[in-house]
């Protein structure tokens, strides 16, 4: 190799070592000016005209689900490129597709924004009911088959829809109105779900709002983690849920309820799973696994009260879990209580109600308002 070639050589890896360190740089500080703590598949920064949302694709590792440019109003207009949306903000009208994401709205002191929801028969919130009843609401239907001569009407700044793996969002993306994704559910941490709060937020520029609540449910949730290690040795197994169908759909060892369940002193046995979401097994898997688990935690969407008699004439093999026949199966009534409203962001609440259940010898003086434990017999 001639001398003038080794220069260009060294010429080039020069180029290549300063473009990757700058990469490197460049990536190190957005970390650190990054406003989330907890969470893994969001980002948030603030740039030179306004901030900016990274939100990762928890399906398909270093891609992006979406980002989004929140700017004030006038100063950018709303455009959609790829996989990049610019925002004006703060939002005034907007369709919610969920009913956690509805209800954080409320506690945000936001309801009036909301223009639209789907699921109304899932939605227990007094202040939407009431709003809905007053036509101050839309009902848009079904969350995945939505009514879209309803939204075109309702003319929003935004729609904040659910991501799913590899699945678009039909006629939603042809409207031309921004998609918020919300992929919170798949965060691998309670508080890190919860976290996604600050995002919401600031779409409607009630940022530090959301920034004071989080405080407060993080300083509620580590100091309850905390007393929970110092003052128990012992950890009861735990299961959770139904089969349905021939699939026993179980949350991920990684998921916000496994993460839980380890919180509050349990031992989750699907801790070693790796998956954020639910996980289909068959019964004979979860048997395998769960038949001498010492606790049962399970919801029931159907509005009849569950008793053994019942659990048991819904699939007889449910008797040969050590739970049904020790009597430790504990239930949250779903049509009853505001569970999913509730408990996605404010995961220091559930997380008193699994203490409870898993320690009652730990004095806290929570009182549970989800769970309660089926005193029935057959």
């Amino acid at each position: 190799m001639n001398k003038i070639k080794r220069i260009k050589l060294r010429y080039i890896a020069a180029i290549i070592c300063i473009v990757l360190l700058t990469a490197c740089q460049s990536e190190s500080t957005s970390r650190q000016n990054n406003i989330m703590e907890y969470a893994e598949h969001i980002s948030i920064t603030k740039v030179e005209d306004g901030e900016f949302i990274s939100i990762a694709n928890p399906w398909k590792k270093n891609s992006i689900l979406h980002s989004y440019l929140l700017t004030e109003r006038g100063k950018t207009k709303y455009s959609y490129s790829g996989q990049t949306s610019t925002i004006n903000i703060p939002l005034k009208r907007v369709i919610v597709m969920t009913n956690s994401h509805s209800r954080l709205l409320v506690e945000l002191g936001l309801e009036n924004c909301i223009a639209g929801v789907c699921e109304l028969e899932y939605i227990a919130d007094s202040t939407i009911n009431e709003l809905c009843n007053n036509g101050m609401i839309t009902d848009c239907g079904n969350s995945m088959h939505p009514n879209i001569e309803k939204i075109i009407d309702l003319s929003p700044d935004a729609i904040l829809v659910s991501p799913f793996e590899d699945t678009g969002y039909g006629q939603l993306e042809k409207l031309g109105i921004p998609l918020i994704e919300c992929a919170d559910y798949m965060e691998t941490s309670p508080l890190g779900r919860a976290e996604w709060c600050k995002f919401y937020a600031r779409l409607f520029n009630s940022g530090e709002k959301a920034d004071s609540i989080f405080t407060q449910i993080e300083e509620e949730y580590n100091g309850l983690k905390k007393f929970v290690a110092e003052n128990t040795t012992y950890k009861p197994t735990v299961m959770v849920d139904t089969k349905g169908g021939s699939a026993w759909y179980i949350p991920g060892g990684k998921s916000t309820i496994g993460q839980m369940i380890e919180d509050a002193g349990g031992d989750y046995i699907f801790s070693y799973d790796t998956s954020s979401g639910s996980i289909p097994m068959s019964f004979e898997m979860v048997y395998e696994k769960a038949h001498n688990a010492d606790v049962w935690l399970l919801k029931n969407s159907t509005t009849h009260d569950l008793t053994y008699k019942s659990i048991a004439q819904n699939f007889s093999l449910y008797k040969e879990f050590k739970p049904y026949r020790t009597k430790n199966i504990w239930v949250c009534d779903v049509y009853k209580v505001p569970y999913f409203e509730r408990t996605s962001f404010h995961p220091e609440q559930l997380l008193h109600e699994y203490v409870s259940i898993l320690h009652p010898e730990l004095s806290t003086g929570y009182i549970r308002k989800w769970y309660h434990q089926i005193t029935e017999g057959e």
